[in-house]
């Protein structure tokens, strides 16, 4: 079976993920509260397309990885790039998914909170998965590699509160001859812990496409130079 090494790929496709969650953060959420959230769910409709173009583009190359597994065997007799499959093509393909079933929802005007779920689940097991390969040594780097597993993590985590905020305050109203009501309620305890949330969000995937770049850029080199 030949073997195509789609790693530098991955890593800069998830740093384009996490960047743009940041930039559609900030810019949806500076459109809502200047603009109400009419302008910002058409800001986020447009946004959505590319979570829609990238999911595709993930979920494609996550089956893929799925379906060839074991991607190659070693030389030496070694199953072990059978490893290295389930720990960079599992979270990716559940990735994908998060991102196509975030599109549709925002399309349809649909609530985004279970996609949001779904996101949740991911990130742990993507912590999971990333504590388990630094433990067992799987790659050159397994530090870099648990930091960026948990900054990935813990922005797919922190997309569940994110987007019943967006439910909230745009997918809902959407739904109804409303009109924009006064920011005062962003005062109330409730609002104070979406907000919470929504820093850590963006903190997280601010991380995570620094880390994915730098990973990545490291990476480039020897893989074309050398693959595996």
């Amino acid at each position: 079976m030949t073997f195509v090494d789609a790693l530098a790929f991955q890593l800069f496709s998830l740093a384009f993920v996490a960047t743009l969650l940041f930039y559609a953060g900030v810019s949806d959420y500076r459109t809502y509260l200047k603009r109400g959230f009419r302008e910002a769910y058409l800001l986020l409709r447009s946004q959505a397309v590319l979570f829609g173009v990238m999911g595709i583009v993930v979920l494609i190359i996550g089956l893929w990885g799925e379906m060839t597994w074991p991607i190659s065997v070693l030389s030496n007799g070694s199953n072990v790039m059978g490893a290295y499959n389930i720990l960079f093509y599992d979270p990716y393909l559940m990735l994908g998914m998060v991102l196509v079933s975030f599109a549709v929802c925002v399309m349809m005007r649909l609530n985004t909170r279970y996609a949001g779920l779904l996101a949740l689940m991911t990130g742990a097991l993507s912590i999971y998965y990333g504590i388990n390969a630094y433990m067992l040594g799987l790659t050159e780097e397994p530090l870099f590699t648990l930091i960026l597993y948990i900054g990935l993590g813990g922005t797919a985590i922190f997309t569940f509160p994110v987007t019943i905020f967006v439910d909230k305050i745009i997918i809902e109203p959407m739904h109804g001859n409303k009109t924009d009501k006064n920011v005062k309620r962003f005062i109330t305890w409730p609002w104070k812990l979406a907000h919470l949330g929504f820093l850590l969000f963006l903190l997280f995937s601010a991380a995570s496409a620094l880390l994915a770049l730098a990973i990545g850029g490291g990476a480039l080199a020897p893989h074309l130079s050398n693959p595996p």
